[in-house]
């Protein structure tokens, strides 16, 4: 796939999931060095808001707005995922503080490559493309934004009304359930 960084054509690497795909498990950082995964199955829904730069006008008005958008949001797991420098993200974090938001570093580009939104060439190459992916608690993929033009917003209000689908509670299938198993 490919985008635009200011009208200057870069292509995306890695293979990029889709809805009802399972979420890939990806490694990634926290701010304070220490590896996770996340991704798969998880106990809650999550969200991955990806940027290239928390540096960027665009890129801090947007952590800053899913993080007013999201805040009253239970059962979410919402991260900000970035191959930024440390520097970059503690200078928005000094100036701005994240109420239900965390921040992880993809650091060895792992999660760019599995959700196919790591820039191959450019001015941006080895950033993170802007996008958004929702996975529900079974890890399975119910939304995806990838912006064609780096500098542009993601839609706010598409992404929101998938969280509020992917959040609702879903009917008990008595023919699925664990417990039903545990009788046979």
């Amino acid at each position: 796939m490919e985008i635009t960084v200011r009208g200057q054509k870069a292509n995306l690497i890695g293979k990029q999931p889709n809805i009802k795909d399972e979420a890939p498990a990806a490694r990634v950082y926290s701010m304070e060095g220490v590896q996770t995964v996340v991704g798969m199955i998880a106990p809650q829904a999550q969200m991955f808001i990806v940027i290239p730069s928390l540096k960027t006008e665009v890129c801090s008005y947007g952590a800053k707005k899913f993080d007013e958008l999201l805040s009253e949001i239970k059962n979410l797991s919402a991260y900000i995922v970035t191959a930024d420098s440390a520097e970059n993200i503690n200078s928005f974090l000094d100036g701005y503080c994240l109420k239900g938001i965390k921040v992880l570093v993809d650091r060895d580009l792992d999660f760019g490559k599995k959700y196919g939104v790591l820039i191959g060439d450019g001015v941006l190459k080895d950033k993170l493309a802007r996008a958004v992916y929702i996975a529900d608690e079974n890890g399975l993929i119910t939304y995806k934004e990838i912006v064609p033009e780096i500098v542009d917003e993601i839609n706010y209000d598409a992404t929101m009304a998938a969280l509020t689908k992917t959040l609702e509670p879903k009917p008990h299938d008595p023919h699925h359930s664990h417990e039903n198993w545990m009788r046979h």
